[in-house]
């Protein structure tokens, strides 16, 4: 009997950098438990940074991969910005090549996954910034459930069209975006297939999508969220506070079921090291919202007022995407010589610069429904094998890195508790001591076995249903 088939419908998906390792690697990882994958996904952000890398990786993969364009703000907002930009990319790019030999790398680069230094720091222009917080106040009033909702009236179409020609029998729905589930919902009224909803973060619970500008707005999102829960044949999330508010939504326990997110040693093969002339602390992943790198700047400024020749011996790397506050967040503590961003990275040289790291940096702010949180770059700290500093409020976070023993956690008000971490990490005298057997746990491969296990026990149950 051959494979079955599963169709992944993921709003992103390489060459997008972001939103994408978890897809990624259950797809890598199903054909070895029986399962051949198919991914629906939309077409990338043009404005968006691109990971090339993993490009060619699933390409290599050789699964198919369909696309289709989304009518989106994101996706609108690239293609009118893109049009100037590309223009003078493609320029400075012919130029270049005009006056030095070509060379294949330079072709599967451009164009650029990060910003050129002069873009990098020019400074947004008052009415751009203007406009750009307008759109940001206005966006949630007329997009449900999502700023991506206009995804589906090209993925659902296409959705259908292989459905309709190809013997799938498995769809897994994975959102962050929202919406993306409301696709899967369509196909299980239509098809007779099995539907996962995948929930990477909350949904009506999400401390930093779920802030609804009315009552209204809040009760449809929750609706759709319980008819999502209701009608999937199984959900899986990242976190058990997720799994319990959506057992709750659901009333069936033994529906809902958690898989981690994780990691994959096979990233890890080849990797550059990177060389440091200080004791660094890297943080890699996005900065918004109340996830503030602020409490690290300030602990940093303490411990350099307390012992002033540690200035020259201790830095912080960031690959992130700053914004204006952190900024200044860096000139007000005065470590304009002790932090450096680098921007946003492609993955595998993000992950060289933390396997070079001395420690790694996991930031989550204090909010409400924040326990649900667990960033997926934990996972490849892990794996990196070197101590985690978690500034974060008691949360799934937390709760990972005391039970794998990966590092420490501190409260972000606790600025006393952090200048002390910060120094023993420095002197080395911190106590450092992973459980290995538990962190093992976390493989992507695992964890793919895990999602076939469930998938063996849905196929079985409609078997033994129809005997």
């Amino acid at each position: 009997m051959g494979c079955d088939k599963v169709l992944i419908i993921s709003y992103d998906f390489p060459p997008a950098l972001a939103g994408t390792r978890r897809m990624v690697k259950f797809a890598k990882f199903l054909p070895e438990f029986g399962y051949d994958p198919i991914v629906l996904a939309a077409t990338p952000d043009p404005m968006h940074p691109w990971d090339r890398e993993t490009l060619r990786e699933v390409e290599q993969q050789g699964y198919p991969i369909y696309r289709t364009p989304a009518c989106d703000i994101n996706h609108l907002r690239g293609m009118l910005s893109a049009i100037p930009r590309s223009y003078r990319g493609a320029k400075e790019w012919l130029w270049q090549k005009l006056n030095e030999p070509i060379r294949e790398d330079d072709l599967l680069t451009y164009p650029t996954t990060v910003a050129s230094p002069a873009r990098k720091n020019k400074r947004t222009k008052p009415l751009a910034l203007f406009s750009k917080q307008l759109g940001r106040r206005l966006r949630p009033w007329f997009y449900l459930p999502d700023d991506r909702v206009g995804w589906l009236p090209f993925a659902i179409p296409e959705a259908c069209h292989l459905l309709d020609y190809q013997p799938i029998r498995f769809v897994l729905t994975t959102s962050y975006p929202n919406s993306t589930h409301l696709i899967g919902l369509y196909l299980r009224r239509r098809y007779r297939i099995f539907w996962i909803a995948d929930f990477r973060d909350g949904w009506s619970t999400n401390p930093y999508f779920a802030n609804y500008p009315t009552l209204l707005h809040r009760r449809l999102n929750e609706r759709l969220e319980e008819t999502v829960a209701k009608e999937a044949d199984l959900l899986l999330a990242v976190s058990e506070p997720i799994a319990e508010h959506l057992r709750q939504l659901c009333g069936v326990g033994e529906k809902v079921q958690v898989i981690p997110n994780g990691f994959d040693l096979d990233d890890f093969n080849g990797l550059p090291a990177q060389e440091f002339d200080r004791f660094t602390l890297v943080y890699t992943g996005t900065l918004f919202g109340q996830r503030s790198p602020e409490p690290l700047f300030a602990a940093m400024r303490i411990l350099f007022d307390e012992h002033p020749e540690l200035r020259g011996e201790l830095q912080a790397w960031f690959l992130t995407k700053w914004q204006p506050e952190h900024e200044a967040m860096i000139e007000r503590y005065g470590l304009q010589d002790n932090v450096k961003n680098l921007g946003l990275m492609s993955y595998r040289t993000a992950l060289a610069v933390q396997k070079s790291a001395h420690a790694l940096v996991a930031i989550e702010g204090p909010s409400t429904h924040g326990e649900m949180m667990l960033t997926q770059k934990v996972f490849e700290y892990m794996a990196c094998g070197k101590p985690i500093l978690a500034i974060t409020p008691e949360n799934a976070l937390a709760k990972v890195i005391r039970e794998t023993g990966a590092g420490c956690v501190i409260d972000p008000e606790d600025i006393t508790g952090l200048v002390a971490r910060l120094y023993e990490l420095f002197l080395g005298t911190f106590d450092y001591r992973p459980k290995l057997n538990i962190i093992a746990k976390y493989h992507r491969r695992e964890q793919t076995r895990q999602l076939a296990k469930f998938m063996d026990e849905l196929r079985s149950h409609r078997t033994r249903a129809r005997q």
